[in-house]
């Protein structure tokens, strides 16, 4: 596996949140490889600015172009911002994809593609944890819990 480049949260969302709007892999490509922060705005509707992205990538050392390219990881993962993060990616809602109990994501169900991606964009704050047993099974009823050192 190629090691991913480990971007933060807010940078996630915002990628995330382009292809959300219909920016083709190639016009996003484009947008990060020149920095268009005015293209980037102009797609992303009122919720979103990419006014900071690149200075924010620039200061902690992202490499958003090789993010784009080879996949990433966060570095840091909030519960807000995971939601807002499953929201973009792959249009999961409270309440409807999900509930959360206690800190936790339940009852999340998942085909493959899907598990491998959140345990490969995950930062190692969170866990993804399969709730039911049969490896073979094309969708798994996921958890994602917060890890917790003490």
């Amino acid at each position: 596996m190629v090691n991913q480049p480990l971007i933060s949260q807010v940078s996630a969302i915002l990628i995330e949140h382009a292809r959300e709007q219909g920016v083709s892999e190639l016009q996003l490509q484009r947008a990060i490889r020149d920095e268009d922060v005015d293209f980037l705005n102009k797609v992303s509707g009122e919720h979103f600015k990419y006014d900071e992205l690149f200075a924010h990538a620039y200061r902690y050392g992202e490499d958003l172009e090789r993010a784009l390219l080879q996949g990433y990881q966060m570095n840091f993962n909030t519960l807000e911002g995971l939601q807002i993060w499953l929201m973009q990616k792959f249009g999961f809602e409270e309440g409807v994809s999900y509930q959360i109990e206690k800190g936790e994501f339940k009852h999340i169900v998942v085909k493959n593609d899907i598990l491998q991606t959140l345990e490969s964009r995950l930062a190692t704050n969170w866990t993804v944890v399969k709730n039911d047993e049969d490896e073979e099974q094309k969708e798994h009823d996921v958890s994602l819990q917060l890890n917790t050192w003490f």
